[in-house]
């Protein structure tokens, strides 16, 4: 009976298990059906953030193309405008030279001029007269190519030079006329001429320093022994100092013998086959005299075809020279600023007699030539003197006349370099290695970092919007020990004069190249600069857009954004006084979109504490606050002598800030101040382009223009009146009207730019 009861109880528990595996298996039935339903939803889920993903790059792409077409629209419409002013300028300065009389007067030889540019384009197009294809027979006759009569190449040049020069001489010497050198005042320069035949080339050179001279000069002239006409050309000269040798003693034995006799504290060695140009002589005096650093000048020395033939020299590692720029335009860029070099050329050089005398003249062991201006010029440098190239200082060089040719001066260079660098092997390791792909990195020799600042145009001060301390700032910089150039990007064509009138001469500017040239010249000098600093968030944008498409184009160079000021708030600024309605949000996209610009600096220049806060509220932490000093200069009328209101500022852009703070001033402001001073005038200097201003008619309102000097404005107004309504970064022109002892008058907004205080500094 247990036995079965214990079955019984056996077989009721299997019964159980059986109904429990039955349901576990029903479970896990279940278990897989919803693991799969998971698996389904999951795959879902994945295609979903795939499709999530995908719209987000798409969002993303299109918010970035829409951003940079704002940002290409934004800079068309700011270069449309600049273009604009530009235009206007020119056509105003076209007219005023048209109108000139001595426009009329050079007629005929600006056609002269075309006609010989011309005809030297034309030629140098060729290949040579081989190639020229033969005329066709019974071909229409045509008028003879007037450009066979051009000079060439620099061989048919000198030709050409030398055939005229020779009829030039034979006229003089058929004539009663005479060479006189009479002394006008107390000589300034003894200048040094070693002849050795070439009689037409030394008659030439002659009559430039009779016709381009404009410094009292004591001439000193050595004969080598010439055996040409050069003593019937002697013989026809007053008032020099002439020394006669019984042989050719060669260039430095004469130089040294020369400098002998000469009695001024100023020595130039002019070569006969030169040609001076005008005002010269004062521009290499005025170098060397204003500065005791300065120890030798030389010049641009321009070749008979027209070429350069240097631009100050460099000295090679291995002692071989180069005239820098060589063929190249003498106009161009690299040559038209003033720097330390290696050395230049005898062909023009100036130096202090107590200084040649110091150290014993030229060294004979290069006699006859060649290297004995080079290790001059080193001698100066081991005294602790500058060698200075000075664009201003021009010649034309017929070049090899008195060596028996290129042939030969090639033999005694090749001599006497050996000699230099035996004498000159400890400095010569300072300098680099040959590399005619390297010069632009050797030109220089003061070793200096160099430094490269873009901004918008030569930033004449006159011209108002951050001009006058864009100015200030890029010549601040060049008074550091930093060789400086100069990028003009939106407006890179300038008259040199005017822009070397604005920026010191020792900057380079890079003339010509603009929006369109900034990326290869980046690359033709990569490494080059130290420093790269870019100027205005227009520019900045336009720099990295550049920099993001080739990163080694900033390799080893440090970026610094020079703010100038923080346009975004000025924006929202001026939308809200037009009633523009802009959500907070806008607003803030509008900031750090431009504070973005700044990313890739590696400094940021904010010209005001209030200004620097905000990139820093925005995460910019590498920033400083730039400011400027002006020198108080006030004028000498009294409050009591001066009448009227003065505003000053560029009035090109309509809606710029400057004449919407004019009209604002003219329709809300001057009518409450005419009901008290009825006869109260307001004076209005800077450019008038905006057609805003057109319809203004007021007897009492003087546009004057723009003005290159405002000493006798500021010292003839009673108050200067600023009412800006909308700006960004620092009003200068209210710094420059308080320094000048001129009361202003100010809107809240520029007092809290400045952080001057009602009553106090303004009101």
């Amino acid at each position: 009976k247990k036995s079965n009861l214990l079955e019984t109880v056996i077989h009721e528990r299997d019964a159980e298990i059986h109904e429990r595996d039955a349901e576990i298996h029903e479970r896990d039935a279940e278990i897989r059906e919803r693991n799969a339903e998971i698996r389904e939803r999951n795959q879902k889920l994945d295609q979903l953030r795939l499709i999530e993903n995908s719209l987000r790059q798409k969002i993303d792409s299109f918010a970035r193309e829409i951003n940079s077409l704002r940002c290409e629209l934004n800079h068309k419409i700011e270069v449309e405008k600049n273009l604009k002013v530009h235009i206007g300028q020119l056509e105003a300065e076209l007219n005023r030279v048209l109108s000139s009389k001595s426009w009329r007067v050079m007629g005929p030889i600006r056609r002269i001029g075309r006609f010989l540019t011309n005809g030297l384009k034309a030629n140098r197009s060729r290949t040579s007269d081989a190639e020229q294809a033969e005329p066709k027979v019974n071909e229409v006759e045509t008028k003879p190519d007037v450009t066979e009569t051009i000079l060439v190449t620099e061989k048919n040049a000198k030709e050409k030079y030398d055939e005229e020069a020779k009829s030039a001489l034979d006229s003089f010497l058929d004539s009663k006329e005479r060479l006189n050198f009479e002394k006008t005042g107390v000589p300034s320069v003894s200048i040094i001429l070693v002849l050795y035949n070439q009689a037409q080339l030394s008659f030439l050179c002659l009559k430039s320093l009779l016709q381009k001279s404009d410094v009292a000069f004591e001439l000193i002239i050595v004969d080598n022994a010439s055996s040409d006409k050069t003593k019937e050309l002697l013989a026809k000269i007053d008032n020099a100092i002439i020394l006669h040798n019984q042989k050719n003693l060669g260039f430095v034995k004469a130089v040294n013998k020369a400098a002998g006799v000469a009695k001024t504290d100023f020595l130039l060695l002019l070569n006969n086959d030169a040609l001076i140009h005008k005002r010269t002589l004062s521009y290499a005096l005025d170098t060397l005299a204003i500065d005791e650093t300065v120890g030798a000048v030389g010049g641009k020395i321009v070749l008979t075809d027209g070429t350069l033939q240097e631009a100050g020299s460099i000295i090679w590692q291995d002692g071989s020279c180069l005239g820098y720029g060589r063929g190249d335009d003498p106009d161009a860029a690299p040559y038209m600023f003033e720097r330390d070099v290696d050395y230049c050329s005898g062909a023009f050089l100036l130096f202090r007699r107590n200084d040649f005398e110091e150290l014993n003249g030229f060294d004979e062991d290069y006699a006859p030539a060649y290297y004995e201006d080079s290790d001059f010029c080193i001698r100066l440098q081991k005294k602790g003197f500058r060698i200075i190239y000075n664009p201003n200082v021009v010649i034309t060089h017929y070049e090899f006349a008195s060596s028996g040719g290129l042939s030969n001066a090639s033999i005694l260079q090749k001599k006497h370099q050996n000699i230099f660098c035996n004498k000159h092997s400890e400095w010569l390791k300072t300098k680099r290695s040959r590399d005619p792909q390297t010069t632009h990195l050797a030109r220089t020799s003061n070793q200096f970092p160099n430094v490269l600042v873009i901004d918008d145009r030569i930033p004449h001060p006159s011209l108002g919007s951050g001009y006058p301390r864009a100015a200030h700032f890029v010549n601040s910089i060049d008074e550091l020990e930093l060789n400086v150039s100069f990028y003009p990007l939106q407006f890179p064509h300038e008259n040199w004069e005017a822009s070397y009138g604005t920026l010191k001469s020792t900057i380079e500017i890079v003339m010509d190249e603009g929006r369109e040239g900034l990326r290869s010249f980046l690359a033709s000098r990569k490494k080059f600069y130290k420093y790269i600093i870019v100027s205005r968030a227009h520019n900045m944008a336009f720099f990295n857009e550049i920099i993001d498409s080739d990163p080694s184009l900033k390799a080893g160079t440090k970026i610094i954004y020079d703010a100038e000021a923080l346009t975004a708030p000025r924006e929202i600024l001026q939308k809200q006084i037009r009633q523009e309605l802009i959500p907070k949000i806008i607003q803030d996209e509008m900031v750090e979109k431009e504070i973005r610009q700044a990313s890739v600096a590696d400094l940021v220049i904010a010209v005001s504490n209030k200004e620097a806060a905000i990139y820093r509220k925005h995460g910019v932490k590498n920033i400083l606050v730039l400011g400027h000093t002006i020198h108080v200069s006030a004028g000498p009328k009294n409050f009591q002598d001066r009448e009227g209101l003065l505003f000053v500022g560029a009035l090109r852009d309509e809606g710029s800030p400057n004449v919407d703070s004019l009209l604002w001033f003219i329709i809300n402001v001057l009518p409450y101040i005419e009901e008290s001073i009825p006869d109260i005038k307001l004076y209005v200097v800077g450019d008038k382009s905006a057609p805003s201003l057109t319809s203004i008619e007021k007897p009492n309102i003087s546009f004057m223009g723009r003005l290159e000097t405002l000493d006798d404005i500021y010292n003839d107004r009673r108050v200067f009146i600023a009412p800006t309504r909308f700006a960004a970064g620092i009003p200068h022109k209210v710094h420059e009207a308080a320094a000048v002892g001129i009361p202003c008058v100010a809107t809240p907004l520029l007092a809290h730019q400045l952080d001057w205080q009602h009553e106090k500094e303004l009101l």
